[in-house]
């Protein structure tokens, strides 16, 4: 059973080690992750299953803005295809709602192929892209979701 809640400073270390055995780059650094559980304009949630941490969601909402970002998301090798990933954009459609946001958008590195599909059976759509986005050159399809917030759990 996968556990979704917000995450809290209490979980630091436990964020750290996931987000630097997910990613070889960009990753976020142990002040930007304490920043984004105290002070930040968002959300880090986490998602846990028989009490291990084993995946993360990091969203971004710019104030009077009517869209939130899902900044980070990740799922630990040894729990994907569990629908972990899509149980966490899920409750990201549902932090939306609660914000008065009627769009999620994202970036992707474009050779992430399982995440773009996961995106786009997510209802996700492409809208753009940035070349040389990530720290190892990879160019970001920028993708969004318009949501109907009647629809919104």
């Amino acid at each position: 059973m996968i556990h979704i809640a917000s995450a809290g400073v209490a979980d630091l270390e436990k964020l750290i080690d996931l987000e630097d055995r997910l990613f070889p780059v960009d990753r976020l650094s142990s002040r930007q992750l304490r920043y984004l559980l105290t002070r930040a304009n968002g959300f880090v949630l986490k998602a846990e299953q028989l009490g291990r941490l084993v995946g993360t969601m990091v969203l971004l909402k710019r104030k009077r803005s009517g869209k939130l970002r899902i900044y980070s998301l990740g799922v630990a090798l040894e729990a994907r295809k569990q629908g972990i990933a899509r149980e966490l954009l899920r409750h990201a459609e549902t932090t939306a709602s609660a914000c008065g946001c009627s769009m999620l958008t994202l970036e992707v590195c474009e050779h992430n192929q399982a995440a773009i599909k996961l995106y786009r059976m997510s209802g996700f759509s492409p809208v753009g892209r940035k070349d040389n986005y990530y720290e190892d050159g990879c160019t970001a399809l920028q993708m969004k979701k318009t949501l109907n917030l009647e629809d919104v759990p």
